[in-house]
């Protein structure tokens, strides 16, 4: 099998039988193509938020690799670790060390998934049933992988026929646990095709960067009548969506914003909405839900 792959192509001649799993949203893929048993170890810890208890009991099982948190909020793991697991791709990020051209000279391919490449697609939720169904082809799973990409389809689908929020203007914001610092997500982020499908317009579309820190003041000014709220409840810092939303909610002037007086503030956990995977379906149907209760 031939695919490019951060426009890099490579070929496989094989199923790949044995993975490494980087990155916590990266096992929905699996799961979802039917590929999950082709996981021998794994690097990032994977939330329970995130997987069903079964779903759990199945990565619980899979050894985790002893790696270093970087700066740029991913890991940093040896080639000598992964080597010892013997992998023939490892799925997920490069970093300093796990390069393409590190992996070949051992062996193993890495398949870098494509929100993290140099030059991502633009984020859609046709990315990420293609994603399903490339999984499907790539491990000789097509059967299940098409039948999970076509209820995916049929998720979004149902969604966006009956948008829950037609007409109302929002904002996407990752929140640091301390409250420090703001971010907002411009129409490069995978949380503006879930707003859209949704009904919202993003009044943050236009910026240039996927996600700039912003000023509490220029969200006051944007007055958007919706507020989704990314966070991450990782590295041993655990915060509730109540404590996040009081983060934004009782910042100076913060109360003047429409979205907090109609008490429309929803928080979401960072892989409901990125990167693109299996679990911004789910993050979907939760908007919903915290949208319409």
């Amino acid at each position: 099998m031939t695919f490019t792959n951060c426009d890099l192509e490579f070929t496989l001649d094989s199923a790949p039988e044995r993975v490494l799993l980087m990155e916590a949203a990266a096992p929905s893929l699996l799961f979802a193509a039917g590929a999950i048993d082709r996981v021998v170890a794994r690097i990032e810890e994977f939330p329970a938020e995130y997987y069903t208890a079964d779903e759990m009991a199945v990565l619980n099982t899979i050894p985790a690799l002893l790696a270093e948190a970087t700066a740029t909020g991913g890991v940093e793991v040896s080639l000598e670790e992964i080597i010892a697991h013997d992998p023939d791709l490892v799925i997920g990020y490069d970093t300093a060390t796990i390069t393409h051209d590190a992996l070949a000279d051992v062996g193993i391919q890495l398949y870098v998934m494509p929100p993290f490449c140099d030059n991502p697609p633009e984020p859609s939720f046709q990315s990420i049933v293609d994603e399903v169904r490339f999984y499907g082809k790539l491990f000789g799973t097509t059967g299940v992988a098409n039948a999970s990409a076509d209820a995916l389809e049929a998720a979004v689908a149902s969604a966006s026929d009956s948008p829950v929020a037609a007409g109302k203007t929002a904002a996407a914001l990752y929140v640091t646990s301390d409250g420090s610092a703001i971010y907002a997500y411009s129409s490069l982020g995978m949380v503006h095709p879930q707003m859209e499908a949704l009904g919202m317009t993003n009044v943050f579309a236009e910026l240039s960067e996927r996600v700039p820190e912003v000023s509490i003041e220029e969200v006051i000014g944007r007055n958007p009548e919706v507020l989704v709220l990314l966070y991450e409840d990782t590295g041993g810092t655990s915060i509730t969506p109540e404590e996040i939303i009081a983060l934004v909610t009782e910042l100076p002037g913060a109360g003047s914003i429409t979205a907090v007086v109609d008490g429309a503030v929803y928080p979401l956990l960072f892989n409901f909405s990125e990167p693109p995977t299996p679990l911004v379906v789910r993050g979907l149907a939760m908007l919903i839900e915290q949208i319409t209760g």
